[in-house]
């Protein structure tokens, strides 16, 4: 199999999601409760990752017999599933990867997503549910964008300097963020596309695809 993209569902809230169907050449990922998600919606993942603690047992066996490959990990261990699934993903051949499933009323786990978005920022990670989009940048990078959304650029992992922002009704040439001044936060588009430059450090962008209540 020719991997152009992976996909990863995660065991988040789907309540308000809309399926994202696999195109030719995805790798589907199951992460624990995510299994769950796709099963009912008549999609039968390529592999499956996590530690099973929120997924029934005959569920994980009838994804076994419908051929999908298990990598079942200890529940006591050093990285959360979603990490798991990442580097799974990459190992099998995935340049791209896009997390569905992603948010929910874990904070702490949100939190880790991102921490590990940034371990892997060489390769293009996006989390995405009907309404928010969120994705790091060490570098630079052109996203797709509607007019008028909002958006929020912070950074991550430490300070972060030389940041450019184009196609933003506040734009920024060459500034410092730093984490105790978050002034990034809701940002309004102004054109299609945007771009979002970084010399030294990582942003993370958070793009609400639905305007936030």
């Amino acid at each position: 199999m020719i991997i152009l993209r992976a996909i990863v569902f995660l065991n988040g809230d789907y309540s308000k999601q809309t399926c994202e169907l696999p195109e030719h050449g995805d790798l589907i990922v199951a992460v624990d409760g995510g299994a769950k998600y796709l099963l009912d919606n008549s999609i039968v993942p390529h592999i499956f990752v996590g530690d099973a603690d929120s997924i029934e047992r005959d569920t994980l066996e009838k994804l076994q017999t419908m051929g999908c490959k298990i990598y079942l990990y200890p529940q006591d261990k050093d990285k959360i599933d979603a990490q798991l699934a990442i580097e799974k993903a990459l190992e099998l051949g995935a340049s791209q990867i896009l997390i569905r499933g992603w948010q929910g009323e874990r904070i702490d786990m949100i939190l880790a997503l991102i921490y590990v978005m940034c371990k892997y920022s060489d390769f293009r990670i996006i989390a995405k549910d009907d309404n928010l989009e969120m994705g790091v940048i060490r570098t630079e990078a052109e996203l797709e964008a509607c007019a008028g959304e909002k958006w929020s650029i912070l950074p991550i992992c430490g300070d972060a300097t030389g940041i450019t922002l184009e196609g933003f009704k506040y734009p920024l040439t060459d500034a410092n963020m730093f984490c105790h001044e978050p002034f990034g936060v809701s940002n309004t588009t102004l054109t299609g596309t945007v771009r979002i430059s970084v010399k030294k450090g990582m942003v993370v962008y958070f793009r609400w695809i639905k305007e936030p209540l």
